[in-house]
């Protein structure tokens, strides 16, 4: 690459970091050191992993418009083809699935498809949007994507998203304290002690962190939960009791998911002995170790590089 091209290059990236996190300042010096170090994502192919990574880890994204706080929640979803007109063997017509390998459409790296945002209003917001911010968190990192708003549309009679195909991104180191997303096929559960007359509940714990976690509710149940409570619950493993903790209701939120809407609660633990603060430390290097399984073994079945 020329030195002509090179300054080309990084000027161009320049003005996309300012359009899409225009809160910052980017010097040209700041920038090149950013790209040499793998932190400025402005290749296409250099961003397809982490979308391949969200769409098959069903990963819950992120998303600001306009550099705004207010967040927004979605997932990555697949650009599956329309159904194929043909016959069967009494000459009646059927529908069929086309050759299709999921995920293939990002390859292309012409546009992106997400589920509608939660909460809903954001929908009505995103058709004046004029940039979009997704962060998907990994094990260490949050990557930020910069993108802008297309359509609204429907795949399969599903309403989604269409969106650019991201034009920049970048890696932020220490976003959050890292959560590990419990693999579906795992046996872990929280059982939250009954409040207020109502009764005991079992529920599925979505992702655990050394200092909180999300579980998974019907709709009906949000009613259970008020933020800021504390409530005692006890995380089981294969139905034996591993630690006993009150925890502070932080958030109670709605989030599509290729299975419809799913409600979550998350909570922060109240962690008051060390022996207490071990056993959540343990339950979370044992998910984390399934969910690095599951990411390998999935990998291994798509033939991609998938990110932990």
């Amino acid at each position: 690459m020329t030195q002509n091209n090179q300054e080309s290059s990084i000027t161009r990236i320049q003005r996309r970091m300012t359009t899409f996190f225009p809160e910052e300042i980017f010097t040209l010096s700041m920038l090149e050191e950013a790209v040499e170090a793998g932190d400025i994502l402005y290749k296409p192919t250099e961003i397809l992993p982490y979308l391949q990574t969200a769409l098959f880890d069903e990963k819950i994204v992120e998303v600001e418009f306009d550099g705004l706080t207010r967040v927004y929640f979605s997932r990555v979803h697949d650009h599956l083809p329309e159904l194929e007109e043909s016959s069967d063997d009494e000459g009646n017509a059927i529908l069929i699935e086309p050759q299709y390998t999921a995920g293939d459409y990002l390859k292309q790296l012409s546009h992106l498809i997400t589920l509608p945002v939660e909460p809903g209003i954001g929908n009505v917001f995103i058709r004046n949007v004029k940039t979009i911010v997704l962060r998907i968190f990994t094990a260490t990192y949050a990557v930020e994507l910069g993108t802008f708003f297309q359509e609204l549309t429907e795949i399969r009679e599903l309403p989604v998203l269409r969106l650019d195909f991201p034009v920049i991104g970048r890696i932020v180191r220490g976003a959050r304290e890292f959560r590990a997303k419990v693999p579906a096929e795992m046996e872990l559960f929280a059982l939250i002690v009954g409040k207020r007359k109502h009764k005991t509940l079992k529920t599925k714990i979505k992702d655990i962190s050394a200092s909180g976690m999300a579980f998974a509710i019907a709709k009906e149940q949000q009613e259970l939960f008020r933020i800021d409570e504390t409530r005692t619950l006890e995380l089981l493993s294969d139905d034996m009791m591993m630690a006993r903790v009150n925890a502070t209701v932080r958030h109670i939120s709605k989030i599509r998911g290729k299975k419809g809407t799913e409600y979550l609660v998350g909570i922060q633990f109240d962690l008051v002995t060390r022996a207490v603060a071990s056993k959540i430390e343990a339950i979370v290097a044992q998910v984390q170790r399934a969910h690095l399984k599951e990411l390998s073994d999935l990998s291994e079945q798509s033939g991609l590089d998938l990110i932990a």
